[in-house]
């Protein structure tokens, strides 16, 4: 429900957005008297990891730097990249060092930022790479052994399937725990367990190793958060440039096709 209503929400922003501003005009607000330095937008960014956000050759590369890229150029504005730790995200855009960060690096909410999402992150399904046992929704894991990482948000995911298949009269599955993520593959990688769980950046950066012997199911995702750019509260200007253009981003289909780009399944958009 929430992906629906953010979808809906999004085109009547653009419509309204287009009705407002007179066509052919880019630079449709005067965004200036906020930003940090005057025609260009400057993102903070917190590695995520390939493809969200990494550095390759000494360049700031993946889907997180191609959605702000986009934002600045419907903008009119030049985009700057800062790399951050991610422990400096809120600082540095507090302080007014950057207009924007990536907040799928920040962990809980923040007073004083607003957001706007351009990604769902949560917990995916991971099973044997060609998926040899046929596990195609958590339905298919009643009665099977599953693997998790103790205390982490993928073994929440693995009891609510188990509290669901109950409910439905069928078999719980076998839940193995283990002490760290690194460790808790091994079962599925070996053939003798049929899934695990993962979250959002681990489960794409496994999904998209060539080396890697799982990969995770579409359709069995968990979402947590939404995540995007993070702005100050007071910056109503910023919030609403982005806003907008992140919808006609999705109006539009460029945004469904950098998912695509980026080989990102279709369960991480915020707006289906």
């Amino acid at each position: 429900m929430m992906r629906v209503d953010r979808a809906v929400a999004a085109g009547i922003a653009l419509m309204f957005w287009f009705w407002l501003c007179p066509a052919g005009n880019a630079h449709y607000v005067d965004l200036d008297a906020e930003l940090v330095q005057p025609g260009t937008l400057t993102f903070g960014v917190a590695l995520t990891g390939p493809p969200f956000a990494y550095r390759q050759d000494g360049e700031l590369l993946g889907f997180e730097i191609a959605v702000a890229r986009r934002v600045a150029r419907a903008n009119g504005l030049k985009l700057e990249l800062v790399q951050l730790p991610r422990s400096r995200l809120v600082t540095a855009l507090k302080n007014g060092d950057v207009d924007a960060v990536n907040t799928f690096a920040l962990e809980g909410e923040h007073a004083g930022i607003s957001r706007v999402p351009y990604l769902v992150a949560g917990d995916h399904m991971m099973v044997l790479r060609g998926n040899p046992f046929r596990i195609h929704s958590p339905d298919d894991l009643a009665g099977r052994v599953v693997a998790v990482t103790s205390g982490s948000s993928g073994e929440r995911f693995a009891q609510a399937i188990n509290q669901e298949l109950s409910r439905n009269g069928r078999e719980s599955m076998h839940v193995h725990s283990f002490p760290d993520q690194r460790y808790t593959h091994f079962p599925v990688s070996m053939g003798h367990a049929q899934a695990y769980f993962l979250p959002t950046i681990s489960a794409i950066a496994v999904s998209q190793d060539p080396e890697a012997r799982t990969r995770l199911v579409e359709g069995a995702f968990e979402p947590r958060t939404e995540v995007g750019f993070g702005m100050r509260a007071d910056r109503q200007q910023i919030h609403h440039a982005i806003e907008h253009s992140v919808a006609a981003m999705v109006a539009t289909g460029k945004y469904d096709k950098l998912l695509a780009h980026y080989g990102l399944p279709t369960d991480v958009s915020p707006f289906r």
